[in-house]
């Protein structure tokens, strides 16, 4: 099983994504794109199984602004 690579109370910055990078199904608003931000909550969710028979994937809540705590995966995190 994966473990969080972020912990609550850590500073992490939202990725860009590249220029021929496929989005996925949960791709961050452009408006926390680039964004220093604050990891709240770290933890596993339940989501596609993966090779290996992994189901589990890495989430955290984080929070910008003035905006309500948002889900993001951590392949959009990356250390700030």
């Amino acid at each position: 099983m994966k473990r969080p690579k972020f912990h609550p109370m850590e500073l992490v910055r939202v990725r860009t994504p590249g220029r021929h990078e496929k989005l996925g199904s949960r791709p961050p608003g452009t408006l926390t794109m680039r964004k220093t931000t604050t990891v709240e909550i770290a933890g596993l969710i339940n989501g596609a199984a993966s090779a290996d028979g992994d189901s589990m994937t890495p989430a955290y809540y984080i929070r910008i602004d003035d905006l309500p705590a948002i889900l993001i995966y951590e392949k959009w995190l990356e250390e700030a």
